[in-house]
């Protein structure tokens, strides 16, 4: 009989509602589920480690990017695939692999019976006062800048009561604010010098409301993708914003690079930063690149 581990945040919206869908599917599918609710100190990657000591054939995460990613952490390389019943804020990875993010029997479906691909994920390094933190993986997106900033001022009430619009309204609020000062390094190359309302190293690039930052991203394709986002004024978001819909080009204001590899350093003050939606402290320095096919997750299909 199959076993299946079961992670989420049991104090978290949804959980209640994503959990009982995927033992509906186990039962349904002959598979033995066990739930291993996450803590405070204990977000997700020590239950996926209990797991697989005791020998889980799949582990399904009921939650958001952060439970997600705790989780995916530990399965990366381990071949043991992911399934994902997405009740976060903005879910972007689950958004990226075009997951059912509204039909929780739909996704539990998916996550338990689904067909495996392999997907790539992120790896970063943060660096702080010249100490070097423990290479962390990212699942769709790194950003330091303005956008770090807009992901920590929406406060936790206001992504419970307007979901992902919250980022969007703080974003909105740092719009004319001066661009940071940044230096860049890409697969090795020269360093570069720039200024920039935000820079964003992206696996993939769906964000809500169909608009991508970068089309053409995907989360198979071996690749990062950098985006320099550096408006002169209020104006060229117009531009930036008709871009992410794929009806414009934002020449000039907007910067795309294909990479591997990607170093991003501060000039004269650290960089405020984000990972998934999650701001982290300032940075004086990170790090990133591209683990290629890295993770197994389970995708709507039945299993051959």
């Amino acid at each position: 009989m199959p076993a299946i581990a079961v992670i989420g945040n049991p104090t978290a919206r949804g959980f209640a509602r994503g959990v009982d869908a995927v033992l509906r599917e186990a039962a349904r599918s002959g598979a033995d589920a066990r739930v291993l609710p996450t803590e405070q100190d204990a977000p997700g990657g020590p239950q996926t480690l209990e797991a697989l000591r005791a020998g889980a054939d799949a582990v399904v995460a009921v939650g958001g990017d952060g439970t997600v990613r705790e989780v995916a952490a530990v399965l990366a390389r381990t071949g043991v695939p992911l399934g994902i019943v997405p009740s976060g804020t903005a879910n972007l990875f689950a958004r990226n692999l075009d997951l059912p993010l509204r039909d929780v029997t739909a996704a539990a479906r998916a996550a338990v019976s689904g067909a495996a691909s392999d997907v790539d994920l992120g790896r970063v390094v943060l660096s702080r006062s010249g100490a070097r933190e423990e290479e962390r993986p990212f699942l769709v997106v790194v950003g330091v800048g303005h956008d770090a900033l807009a992901v920590e001022a929406a406060s936790l009430l206001a992504k419970r009561r307007l979901g992902w619009t919250s980022y969007i309204a703080a974003g909105l609020g740092r719009l004319g604010h001066p661009s940071f000062a940044v230096r860049g390094r890409f697969d090795g190359g020269p360093i570069e010098s720039t200024r920039a309302w935000s820079v964003l190293v992206h696996n993939a690039a769906r964000i809500p409301a169909g608009l991508s930052v970068l089309p053409g991203t995907r989360l198979d394709d071996g690749s990062l993708h950098v985006a320099t986002v550096s408006p002169r004024h209020l104006a060229h978001w117009g531009r930036i914003a008709a871009a992410g819909a794929g009806i414009a080009r934002a020449e000039g204001v907007l910067r795309h690079r294909t990479v591997e590899r990607v170093t991003l350093g501060a000039v004269d003050a650290p960089l405020p930063v984000q990972i998934d939606g999650d701001a982290a402290k300032p940075v004086d320095r990170l790090d990133a690149r591209i683990d290629r096919a890295a993770l197994s997750v389970r995708m709507p299909g039945s299993r051959a």
